[in-house]
């Protein structure tokens, strides 16, 4: 192995570090008001669950699925947030009506800026390798493949079940409803995923209880 491209993986993986540091769901609308967490997950602790989810379902879904590409999907899709900030889905209002999760404006500018940090973190990486995890990104964020859009439900899903752990159902009434609208908007592209995700929603409608500060 050549001297540079040793100097090249070190380099990025790296840089990788920050992604543990980066803290999902705090600060953000709701979560702010919420009795204090010990630890909040770093959104490379969702990236690992989220993969042991892709490879689970991977030989349960009805049409045949890549793994190696939607693994490499799944483990490269938030490297961009080191750079572009993990940006919440709720918004200033809580609703979501504004951001990515449900505007598609939104989620034109959001794609934008993620794209130019997806750029920036895998120009780290020899030519070649950047080159094809920059598409894949690519093809992952504006869900071009059946195993991009596998990926991004139980990215989805992953997330309403750290919801369900963290509170145990002890939500806001409109932290509920946004949960359990965003979390299953594509869960419906296999019958498999579709059924853990509503088994996932139903766990936190029958364990819910409102929150009130």
């Amino acid at each position: 192995m050549e001297i540079d491209k040793i100097k090249k993986f070190f380099d990025f993986t790296t840089e990788l570090e920050k992604l543990k540091k980066l803290e999902r769901f705090k600060g953000q609308y709701y979560w702010k008001d919420y009795p204090k967490i010990s630890r909040f997950e770093s959104v490379a602790d969702h990236s690992w669950r989220a993969g042991m989810l892709v490879m689970l379902f991977s030989d349960q879904l009805a049409k045949k699925i890549n793994l190696a590409k939607a693994l490499k999907m799944i483990l490269i899709h938030d490297l961009c947030e080191i750079y572009a900030g993990d940006a919440s889905p709720l918004g200033k209002d809580g609703t979501g009506k504004k951001t990515y999760a449900f505007d598609k404006v939104a989620a034109s500018k959001r794609h934008v800026i993620e794209k130019k940090a997806a750029a920036k973190i895998f120009n780290k990486l020899p030519a070649k390798m950047a080159k094809e995890y920059f598409a894949l990104w690519v093809e992952y964020d504006l869900q071009k493949s059946y195993e991009a859009k596998v990926v991004k439900s139980l990215d989805r899903i992953e997330a309403l079940m750290q919801v369900l752990e963290y509170r145990r159902g002890h939500l806001f009434p409109a932290h509920l409803e946004f949960n359990l609208s965003y979390a299953l908007k594509g869960s419906d592209i296999d019958p498999a995923i579709g059924q853990f995700g509503n088994y996932v929603a139903n766990q936190m409608k029958r364990k819910y209880k409102e929150f009130k500060k």
